[in-house]
């Protein structure tokens, strides 16, 4: 971006991403996808593919480097030379903590039946149903069964 003297919301849009994405890879939230590195790698074909990758050597390609991919080999094999020069990689731990299941020591007791217990409920009886009116009066009624004679 520096090297094109380009914002990164006018780099975004020069290899093709969205905008939210390319703030996410220089705030540090994400890390750049593969698909991100081709796009930028097919967009500015003087980039140095190791200095992308890896940040190492010149970011400028140089003259013992390949030429870029022609139409005949689209495809560029970028971790060819890993075999000879395997990267530096800087392990980083994480905040993540492993529990392991632990084997019973002794194979679990069958459980008991649960025992349902049944308790007889006496049965209610309607003694009055009270109405009350929106006017501040009631009306009572008195089952049949119930009444007082």
């Amino acid at each position: 971006m520096e090297h094109e003297d380009l914002s990164y919301s006018k780099f975004a849009e020069a290899i093709g991403i969205q905008r939210p994405a390319m703030s996410h890879i220089i705030t540090g939230r994400n890390n750049p996808s593969l698909e991100v590195l081709k796009k930028i790698l097919e967009k500015y074909k003087y980039i140095n593919p190791d200095w992308l990758l890896f940040g190492e050597g010149n970011m400028m390609r140089g003259d013992n480097t390949p030429p870029p991919p022609t139409t005949l080999s689209k495809e560029r094999d970028l971790f060819s030379n890993l075999a000879d020069n395997p990267p530096k990689v800087q392990v980083v731990s994480e905040n993540r903590r492993i529990f392991g299941v632990e084997t019973p020591q002794k194979a679990p007791e069958k459980p008991e039946p649960e025992k349902v217990i049944i308790q007889k409920i006496e049965s209610k009886k309607i003694e009055e149903i009270k109405i009350f009116f929106s006017d501040g009066t009631f009306d009572t009624f008195v089952p049949e069964k119930n009444k007082k004679d």
